[in-house]
């Protein structure tokens, strides 16, 4: 392997669909920081570029999509450095969540602590019958620090967060979609083609209505009913007024493909 730029490998899909892929097969893709801040600049230069619609995350190597934090970095009882590192990712997580670009999880094996965290900012997780999810934190004396005891509580509810967390369970990838935490399990041999048509779908939506719908599920789960429907017809009247939503109606009743421009 090279430098850590390798850490990381970027490829384009498809045009218009960029593929993140996480390099350390050896770690089965344990984050290290140096691969946190390489995420983190990905993250940085798709935010700015327009012709990136959608984002996929996957692991290299087969065995896992990352499991976990590289716990050799927590070694040594380094408080000032550990705390540093927690908040840095969340940070990112973070960042990762609120990117206003559709984000899919392509998860293969293991997702554990940091990497399923990873998983849960993602806006739509597919996953192959041999992945195994889990946040085993409790078990090194620790608890999750990347958002999964609030995020897995909210995606699947708290007897399901308690089982993981407290009892150390994991999830199986069928269990995952069984809970509705994953959109698809399926067949290993299949994930990619399952990926592709889920992004090649998403390329046919508005930009602007994806980053708007995208914010509202996020901001508008733990609001009032009444609060989160006068967001979502705020967003509504915002995006009637835009060239895609005028684009969007003509295209509709002549019969034709949109041309959304983002505007």
């Amino acid at each position: 392997m090279g430098g850590s730029e390798d850490l990381i490998l970027r490829e384009e899909m498809l045009p218009g669909v960029v593929r993140l892929c996480f390099n350390r097969p050896d770690k089965l893709n344990a984050l290290s920081l140096p691969m946190l801040r390489l995420f983190e600049s990905h993250l940085d230069d798709i935010a700015a570029d327009t012709r990136v619609r959608v984002v996929i995350l996957e692991g290299a190597g087969g065995r896992a999509f990352v499991a976990g934090a590289d716990i050799e970095e927590y070694r040594g009882g380094r408080r000032a450095e550990f705390a540093a590192y927690q908040f840095e990712s969340r940070r990112i997580f973070d960042k990762l969540e609120a990117l206003p670009k559709p984000t899919i999880a392509s998860v293969r094996g293991y997702a554990l602590g940091g990497g399923f965290e990873l998983a849960l900012c993602c806006d739509l997780l597919l996953c192959s019958r041999d992945a195994q999810f889990g946040l085993p934190e409790g078990r090194l004396g620790l608890s999750p620090g990347g958002g999964g005891t609030q995020r897995l509580t909210r995606a699947v509810g708290r007897q399901t967060a308690s089982d993981v967390m407290l009892a150390g369970w994991r999830l199986s990838g069928e269990r995952a979609y069984h809970l509705g935490l994953a959109a698809v399990c399926c067949e290993g041999a299949e994930l990619d083609g399952q990926v592709r048509t889920r992004a090649q779908a998403m390329l046919k939506v508005a930009p602007l209505a994806q980053a708007e719908m995208k914010r509202l599920m996020r901001q508008g789960f733990d609001a009032p009913l009444p609060v989160a429907q006068g967001f979502e017809q705020e967003v509504l009247l915002r995006l009637y007024a835009t060239d895609d939503g005028q684009e969007g109606i003509d295209a509709f009743l002549s019969k034709r493909e949109p041309r959304f421009s983002g505007k």
